[in-house]
């Protein structure tokens, strides 16, 4: 070592090692009191902060419930709006709710079922079914996400879909559509003791193919509903009475065919793509066996008549659907018997309004008048004309139309038709103390829209049928 430099004292590695040793020996604790007070004060951090977020929670539930009660209101105005034709107003509720809707809650939060589809409804009101199917879509997918793929919330929604492709007039997808819906039913409630819940839905399904005129699947899912009925509410419900109603009409239309029958290329599509239920689990329908409609028919008379709260007039009723019948397939004995015991019901009182109503004039039970004529090739699209066709005549004591005359026919030949479908008519005939008589001088008025063919010079306008 220089002996120019300074003395310093050499402390060796381990002896400071040891120090610090006996310090932590002697004061074994003091890192627990350092522990404890930074412990404390997490923990007043950690409750300061528990209280500002349950506040904070609670002012978010809050005014979550208040936005949902207030958005439900909000809404039930856009519904009533809807039912009164302001659309354009309902739309732009549902869009406003919408958006509010997704600044709380998100894009897929259940709560945009709801006015999603009530904006579906406005738009398809308002005649834009595009956009009213892209919301329909929408308030499926945000369902599905929620509730899974095949629950059966969504139906409603479904069957507005199909209603909208049918007010497009594209009746193969909305029978598509009709019967996805069913489909979804069975999936859910396919156990006997689930069962009673497909009922609402087998008469959607048996009415949408009445309305498309596929009588025998209506048929067979009327035949569904009876059932179902027989075994879930007994003999004499309602519910059972219009499946019966339903099954007896299916016949009726076989043999009478209404005008407004949907486009047969339609029909013929929609039944080629086959229904997406299972159809071997279905019975048999039979064809052309009109005496089963009877029985249906004389099934309901019986049920209503074991009724022992049944009023008069429900009675009448099912015995003058039952004499409608026999009149329609000329058993005229029968249908005679039927009315005037629904007359002598009543005491013969013919200023009841029951009597006026149903029996004191003559009233259509079979009258297919022609639909609109159609476009072609050479119609002026620019506008429409109404057309109409006034007709007089005679329904004799059967019913039936004689001594036809044409009062008015705007424009001129635009009365073929109508004359055709009117002698093909059959009317339950007026009657005075109980027996049918002949009215003459009844009238029939049947307006029409229709395109008038271009005209040249000197030409007049005709109906483009």
């Amino acid at each position: 070592m220089n002996s120019g430099s300074p003395s310093v004292t050499s402390v060796p590695k381990f002896a400071v090692f040891q120090w610090l040793q006996n310090v932590l020996l002697q004061n074994r604790f003091w890192w627990l009191w350092i522990f404890s007070s930074s412990l404390m004060h997490s923990l007043g951090a950690i409750a300061s902060d528990s209280a500002v977020t349950e506040t904070a929670m609670q002012t978010v539930d809050s005014s979550s419930t208040h936005n949902v009660n207030e958005t439900n209101e909000t809404l039930e105005i856009a519904k009533d709006q809807i039912e009164t034709g302001e659309y354009e107003a309902a739309i732009r509720v549902a869009e406003r709710e919408i958006g509010r809707t997704e600044a709380i809650l998100g894009r897929y939060d259940i709560a945009l079922v709801e006015p999603l589809v009530v904006l579906g409804d406005g738009l398809a009101g308002y005649g834009d079914y595009d956009n009213a199917l892209n919301a329909y879509d929408r308030a499926l997918h945000v369902t599905r996400v929620n509730a899974g793929l095949h629950d059966p919330k969504q139906v409603a929604v479904v069957y507005r879909e199909a209603n909208t492709h049918y007010a497009k007039g594209d009746i193969a997808t909305a029978n598509d559509r009709h019967e996805y819906a069913y489909h979804i039913l069975e999936r859910n409630f396919d156990q006997q003791a689930d069962e009673i819940a497909l009922i609402p839905g087998t008469f959607v399904l048996a009415d949408w193919y009445v309305k498309t005129y596929n009588i025998f699947m209506a048929r067979t899912f009327y035949e569904r509903a009876r059932v179902l009925a027989e075994t879930h509410y007994g003999v004499g419900h309602p519910i059972l009475i219009q499946a019966l109603r339903g099954v007896a009409n299916t016949y009726r239309l076989e043999k009478f065919a209404p005008a407004d029958i949907p486009n047969i290329e339609d029909l013929v599509a929609s039944r080629r793509k086959g229904s997406s239920t299972d159809l071997s689990r279905l019975p048999p329908t039979r064809i052309n066996n009109f005496r089963e409609g009877e029985t249906a028919l004389i099934e309901i008379v019986k049920m209503v008549l074991a009724q022992g709260d049944a009023n008069i007039e429900e009675v009448a009723l099912a015995k003058l659907d039952l004499a409608d019948w026999y009149l329609l397939f000329q058993q005229n004995k029968r249908a005679q018997i039927l009315y005037e015991d629904v007359w002598l019901s009543f005491d013969g009182g013919s200023s009841t309004d029951f009597i006026a109503r149903e029996l004191q004039y003559p009233k259509p039970i079979y009258l297919s008048l022609p639909q609109d004529p159609k476009t072609s090739s050479n119609a002026t699209h620019v506008r429409t004309t109404k057309g109409v066709v006034e007709l007089s005549f005679t329904v004799n004591e059967r019913g039936s139309v004689i001594d036809l005359v044409t009062e008015r026919a705007e424009p001129s030949g635009s009365d073929f038709l109508v004359r055709k479908q009117a002698r093909k008519a059959r009317y339950r005939p007026a009657f005075v103390d109980g027996k049918p008589i002949a009215t003459p001088d009844v009238r029939l008025s049947h307006t029409f829209t229709y395109y008038p063919r271009p005209r040249s010079r000197g030409a007049t306008s005709e109906p483009d049928r």
